[in-house]
């Protein structure tokens, strides 16, 4: 592998990551950020970095790393990795403390996902907002999150599913 290809040195660091060396993922991430002369793939680079810095509990990096993608995607028109980086900008907001801020940039992600028709991370995306709105003892407000993610088809994965399913459970036990 050459030193400063960045194609493997994002390999690398996958391998890295998926092995639980993340001290390396996280150097190997950078040297393929600084070796790439593509805007978008270094802002792809800064998400994943930015993912691996809040599971160390880096949240501080992780948000200095992250907080320009979005609008690079935004200005690419790529909806998709806008609404990944916008989500991945909200969970190091919320890693930070910054619940308010984290809320926002959640919810516009929940909106970017329903825009591309990824409807199984939006639903990931409004559990995450609810769980902030808990946190700030906003119960019922978290409830109609979730609720607001409406209608999931068979093609979801179960964990959607199993969302849905016991959001409808209360309603169910009132009627009985």
């Amino acid at each position: 592998m050459s030193g400063s290809d960045p194609a493997a040195l994002e390999l690398s660091a996958l391998a890295a990551y998926e092995a639980d060396r993340y001290d390396d993922a996280i150097d190997l991430f950078r040297s393929a950020r600084t070796a790439t002369r593509d805007p978008l793939k270094t802002a792809e680079l800064n998400n994943s970095l930015s993912v691996i810095l809040v599971k160390q509990g880096r949240s501080a990096e992780a948000l200095e790393v992250v907080r320009g993608t979005p609008q690079t995607f935004k200005e690419a028109g790529d909806i998709g990795r806008q609404a990944r980086a916008t989500g991945n900008l909200a969970s190091a907001l919320e890693a930070c403390g910054e619940l308010g801020q984290a809320e926002v940039a959640y919810r516009e992600a929940a909106d970017l996902f329903e825009d591309s028709g990824d409807n199984e991370e939006r639903m990931l995306t409004l559990s995450a907002l609810s769980q902030i709105q808990l946190r700030q003892r906003r119960p019922l407000e978290a409830v109609a999150t979730l609720q607001a993610g409406g209608p999931v088809g068979r093609a979801s994965g179960f964990r959607v599913r199993m969302i849905q399913f016991l959001l409808r459970l209360p309603s169910r036990l009132l009627r009985s």
